[in-house]
């Protein structure tokens, strides 16, 4: 079986793929938009990985220019928005196939790409070895990490499923179990004929476990980032309030005269990709030191490293934040019954609230407020950031679990929750310590009793 191609690489490929349907099924229970985008996402990430591959033998100077333009011409056809783009494209790869079956255009097939080999001239114009160990490495893992933004960028544009920040981290990390399992099948093909049992064995654990969920983890954090970029005017807005909008931001939309919160976007995207490509290279680096120079206890380091980053983006992924829907309909939205001054106002107090980690009082404020205008994603983002920042161990951040949902899906029990807490903290009449330092504007609470309403909240 060995000896034959095809039935080798239709074993490496059913082999690689348990595991990646493993990986695949726990992705999709997260409950992305769209799960249909999720696995069209997912097939092209499959396709990311042989493009690195094509690209290598293109390096090579020896493919001739017509079979670089297929694949390329094949996949603007997909990326152009222009009808008449689109068109050009399929003309040139119609014209790239049938040009192989017409004599009198064979000439083109001899024409062929000048050798443009990065990896053979890091490693002939490096001072040292291990200088060309680190440049190759970093060449990689930036082509990597970026053809799998480019997957992302190339479904955003395409679709409006991308409704919350979950949704970018389930995308991308679908990006990278197609990325992932190409390469495994790739591996499992080269290196079967030529290892012992026992290798091949460790090797395809090793890829179908750790190396599977390390990449996983380095496009899911970029995910993170690449979702908060997404809803950029929200966040920017609630920075705005907490008045934590940084300098970086603001000098990027400056520089490139855009709108600050298009200048936080780009910061964001471009911190989220730093950070993919820094775990990225700093895995592969201890694994080829470990490789070229034996030094086992980073073996365990990577294991360890690996669960540490898997632990963090199960975290991330838990986030109330990034199960808040922030893209809507607009033609659904309902019009605030608030004055725009008076919202303003409490959403002040509110912030002071949060810096005093009075996450129970945020909560509760951001309820009512939402009760009046339901579609203010600040509000919504207030409220996550409250559940997300409360002690784990407080008992009311079990009880008020389900504050996130919207009213439609809250019961009548949930909605009371808030209204038992506040009654109780009436009862004790007792006046929290940081009011009595720092008295309010009596205008403040005035406008907070008017919303909040029937005496169920006082100050």
């Amino acid at each position: 079986m060995l000896d034959n191609p095809i039935a080798l690489l239709g074993l490496s490929t059913l082999l690689a793929a348990i595991p990646i349907a493993v990986w695949l099924f726990i992705t999709l229970k997260q409950g992305p938009s769209s799960k249909k985008i999720a696995l069209m996402v997912f097939g092209l990430g499959c396709i990311t990985a042989p493009a690195l591959l094509g690209l290598q033998v293109v390096w090579e100077g020896r493919t001739a220019l017509i079979m670089a333009l297929i694949p390329i011409s094949g996949l603007a056809m997909f990326i152009f928005d222009s009808y008449l783009k689109k068109a050009f494209a399929a003309l040139v790869l119609i014209l790239c196939i049938i040009s192989n079956y017409m004599e009198n255009f064979q000439w083109l097939w001899s024409i062929k790409i000048p050798q443009f080999n990065l990896q053979s001239a890091i490693e002939t114009n490096a001072s040292s070895y291990f200088t060309a160990t680190v440049l190759s490495l970093l060449l990689f893992v930036i082509l990597e990490e970026n053809i799998k933004l480019y997957v992302m960028r190339t479904i955003d544009r395409k679709t409006l499923y991308i409704s919350k920040i979950n949704d970018a981290m389930i995308y991308a990390i679908a990006a990278a179990l197609g990325f992932s399992f190409a390469e495994n099948v790739y591996y499992l093909y080269s290196f079967w004929p030529s290892v012992s049992n026992s290798e091949l064995i460790t090797m395809y654990i090793f890829r179908g476990i750790f190396t599977t969920a390390a990449h996983m983890t380095y496009s899911g954090i970029f995910g993170y980032y690449y979702g908060i970029g997404k809803f950029s005017m929200v966040i920017n807005q609630q920075n705005l309030i907490e008045g934590t909008q940084d300098k970086i931001s603001l000098f990027i939309a400056k520089i490139f005269n855009i709108p600050p919160s298009e200048g936080f976007r780009q910061k964001t995207v471009l911190k989220g990709l730093m950070i993919a490509m820094g775990l990225h290279f700093s895995i592969n680096f201890m694994l080829q030191l470990q490789q070229d120079y034996g030094i086992r206890i980073l073996f365990p380091i990577v294991i360890l490293c690996n669960i540490a980053m898997f632990a963090f983006l199960q975290y991330l992924m838990s986030r109330k934040a990034g199960h808040l829907i922030l893209l809507s309909d607009p033609s659904t939205k309902k019009s605030s019954t608030m004055v725009k001054k008076d919202e303003e106002v409490v959403i002040e107090l509110m912030n002071m609230w949060l810096k005093d980690q009075r996450y129970v009082d945020v909560i509760h404020i951001c309820e009512r407020l939402l009760e009046r205008d339901p579609d203010n994603n600040v509000v919504k983002m207030f409220k996550a950031k409250a559940m997300d920042e409360m002690d784990e161990k407080n008992i009311y951040k079990k009880i008020l679990g389900t504050v996130v949902k919207t009213d439609d899906e809250l019961s009548t029990d949930d909605k009371s929750i808030i209204n038992k807490y506040t009654a109780t903290k009436d009862s004790k009449k007792t006046e929290p310590q940081e009011i009595q330092n720092q008295p309010q504007p009596q205008q403040k609470k005035d406008i907070l009793e008017k919303l909040t309403g029937e005496g169920t909240f006082k100050l």
